[in-house]
């Protein structure tokens, strides 16, 4: 009677929680699996993007600097870029404060036709058409000669709008949305199903390590299980960070919570100066050395090229190092074009530039140098092995319980034809 009362207890299975969570933690998998691995390793590819632009820039990012030579203005640079390379329009530009750096010059391919310049104002979400296609084209700063130049900007372009929206606008920024959603419920799911019912020596050492000398099943297993875990934490809060940035409501909870604004450009255009025929606008050399002079750390200074003359605000920017999406030692500042004065925006509009920036640094991995990107990038590569590893279980013991099925019809087959014989 005692061996009755107590073998259930043995044989207890998992909890009501734990069953539910398991069923929930497959099935969401298997229906975002590919979603998020796209995602995923998107973004993982994202996070070295300044690295890989500056390697494919080769020797052209370097030029031999002439004796007594004097660096051409920026004015005068952008014309022979646009006299050597006709079929694109500039739309920012670098310049560096070593004398032995080349000048940089971001720009796309032109509309074929004139009746596309309309359509080339808002730029499609695909990597292709009406806005062009996007390169750097290094200049001598001296001779004005184009250098060289790389498309790997376009290809960074094209793998962020993947990150954000499959290349499919905004039904592919739901996709996307919906699956980061999904992702977050199988990171609390999985810490449920990792966490053991029972701690001692043997749950420890199969929670926190990969157990050697095993079949690659169970390999599979614990890499899925352990890095899991680890990357919990990490990969939580990544995701918290990309929801914010695909959805406008958090956004805007973001943005209220630490002091921003939702939308600030309804009231920006009060604070910026009016269009004036009759003003000349100072030239970009003035807006260059009165930057290299207020940031004296700045290396690197980034200007955008105004499309209308119209334009009154020119955006500068001038760090140690300015990258595709990030800024290293160095501020971001909407100018006057006629004074040169920095605008003085409300502090609400200020801290919602601060917030936007600082949770795509967050995101990205930014926020730690090269220490944050590296450690962003190992928990991007932990993120796309999960719906692989968890595939592979899955299929794994799909394939185990129809291999013991079939053995078990086959003796019951072979016991029916035995008890034939025997009748016959």
């Amino acid at each position: 009677m005692e061996n009755k009362k107590t073998n259930p207890k043995k044989k207890q299975g998992k909890s009501l929680t734990k069953r539910i969570t398991g069923w929930l933690h497959l099935w969401l998998g298997l229906v975002s699996g590919i979603i998020v691995l796209t995602v995923t390793l998107s973004g993982t590819a994202f996070v070295f993007c300044d690295e890989i632009i500056d390697l494919c820039g080769g020797n052209a990012k370097y030029v031999q600097v002439p004796a007594n030579a004097k660096k051409m203005t920026p004015e005068e640079l952008l014309a022979q870029f646009q006299r050597q390379v006709p079929d694109r329009k500039a739309f920012y530009f670098d310049t560096y404060k070593e004398v032995n750096r080349s000048f940089r010059i971001a720009s796309a391919t032109k509309p074929p036709k004139d009746k596309d310049a309309k359509k080339a104002e808002k730029p499609k979400d695909k990597g292709r058409g009406p806005r062009g296609i996007f390169a750097y084209h290094y200049l001598d700063p001296y001779t004005g000669k184009v250098l060289g130049s790389t498309k790997s900007y376009e290809f960074f372009y094209v793998v962020a709008h993947i990150h954000a929206q499959l290349l499919a606008g905004k039904f592919g920024k739901t996709v996307v949305g919906v699956a980061s959603i999904i992702f977050f419920i199988q990171l609390i799911g999985g810490l449920i199903l990792w966490w053991p019912k029972k701690w001692n020596k043997t749950t420890r050492t199969t929670a926190f390590k990969i157990k050697s000398g095993t079949k690659w099943r169970r390999k599979n297993y614990d890499f899925h299980n352990v890095f899991g875990f680890y990357s919990l934490l990490p990969a939580v809060f990544i995701t918290i960070t990309g929801l914010i940035m695909a959805y406008k409501v958090l956004t805007d909870l973001t943005q209220q919570t630490f002091g921003g604004i939702p939308d600030p450009h309804k009231i920006t255009e009060k604070y910026e100066p009016k269009f004036d025929p009759d003003k000349k606008a100072l030239s970009f050399t003035d807006f260059i050395d009165r930057n290299f002079k207020e940031v004296p750390e700045a290396k690197q200074i980034r200007m955008s090229i105004p499309r209308k003359d119209s334009t009154t605000v020119y955006n500068v920017v001038a760090a140690k190092f300015i990258g595709l999406k990030s800024i290293v030692d160095g501020k971001s500042r909407e100018i006057n074009k006629y004074t040169g004065d920095e605008i003085n925006y409300p502090k609400e509009v200020l801290m919602h530039e601060v917030i936007e920036h600082m949770n795509f640094d967050l995101h990205v991995g930014y926020w730690g140098g090269m220490f944050g990107k590296i450690f962003t990038f190992i928990i991007g590569i932990i993120c796309s092995s999960l719906p692989i590893t968890g595939f592979l279980i899955w299929w794994g013991r799909r394939n185990k319980s129809s291999k013991k099925t079939k053995e078990i019809k086959n003796i019951h087959q072979h016991r029916k034809e035995e008890h034939h014989e025997q009748m016959v």
